[in-house]
């Protein structure tokens, strides 16, 4: 996962087969990282099948205790597109209630903890900590997981719901098709930019935000996920109303296919010495019609 850029799109049939939604993503090294010979930290994962979509997005963090935090974002998204795949198979009923989509965002982000957790100890069984690894562990009387630490945010969309969860830094952006948008996750006062909740803490499941929407109430164009790293780039504050406009007008005009060829130079540009100097990275779904797409 440690890449200058990705792209990739990928169409799944929801809502009865009516709506498509191409996943777009790009993701950038940043300028710092270039600098000090860092790799990207970032990570973004997605998966279709007939359920609905999914796209997850993870940023290891770069403070040096954390110097698996590239193979933790991996995991993470890993984690989270196969977990929530699972999950979203029911929810495409159209039975599926206000009640049991919430419960399926909760019970989301608790499999993934543990799932997460299993794949870190799984690949420190065929990849031990060197010598060196394990004095900078021994130094900071860490847990074994710490160097692993990655934020995570993992969106599903089947039949009518969205559900979301999410820890840690980032942005989620919910884009309705006349350019307003809002937060499909609440958020939290201990992110100050400075710092982030983690995978990596003993009590992440409690540091997750989870929602269900649904979408035949609050139908959507868009719904983008990002890394600190886009966001921290943008000169407008707030910026999100103003790339909320943006991406509706861009989406009436354009198919997934010139956003493919467009997403990946946006996280170019945030990632640069002129943007954040942040590995960026963005996952953007956007809603279609399946006789327009196939």
């Amino acid at each position: 996962m440690a890449i200058d850029s990705t792209t990739d799109s990928t169409t799944a049939s929801v809502t009865g087969g009516a709506a498509t939604w191409q996943v777009i993503t790009g993701s950038a090294r940043g300028a710092a990282h270039r600098a000090s010979g860092l790799p990207n930290q970032d990570a973004v994962a997605s998966q279709d099948g007939p359920g609905g979509v999914v796209v997850a997005i993870a940023d290891g963090h770069g403070h040096r205790r954390h110097f698996r935090s590239a193979d933790g974002a991996a995991l993470a998204v890993d984690v989270a597109c196969r977990t929530a795949s699972s999950a979203v198979a029911a929810l495409a009923a159209d039975a599926t209630g206000e009640e049991e989509a919430a419960r399926a965002g909760q019970e989301l982000a608790r499999t993934v903890v543990a799932g997460w957790r299993s794949a870190v100890a799984g690949q420190l069984q065929v990849r031990p900590y060197t010598a060196e690894e394990q004095s900078v562990l021994d130094l900071a009387a860490d847990t074994r997981v710490i160097p692993y630490g990655s934020t995570l945010l993992v969106a599903a969309i089947a039949g009518r719901w969205l559900v979301c969860a999410q820890i840690g830094d980032g942005d989620m952006l919910a884009v309705r098709p006349d350019g307003s948008s809002f937060s499909p996750v609440a958020g939290d006062d201990r992110l100050d930019g400075r710092r982030t909740t983690s995978l990596c803490q003993p009590d992440a499941l409690a540091s997750f935000r989870t929602s269900a929407h649904d979408l035949s109430q609050v139908p959507l164009a868009a719904l983008l996920l990002a890394t600190d790293g886009y966001g921290n780039a943008l000169a407008d504050e707030p910026w999100p109303p103003v790339v909320g406009r943006d991406l509706a007008r861009l989406a009436a005009g354009h198919d997934h296919h010139w956003f493919g060829r467009e997403v990946p130079g946006w996280a170019q540009r945030c990632a640069s010495a002129d943007g954040s100097g942040d590995d960026a990275t963005i996952a953007l779904l956007l809603r279609g019609n399946a006789e327009e797409d196939g």
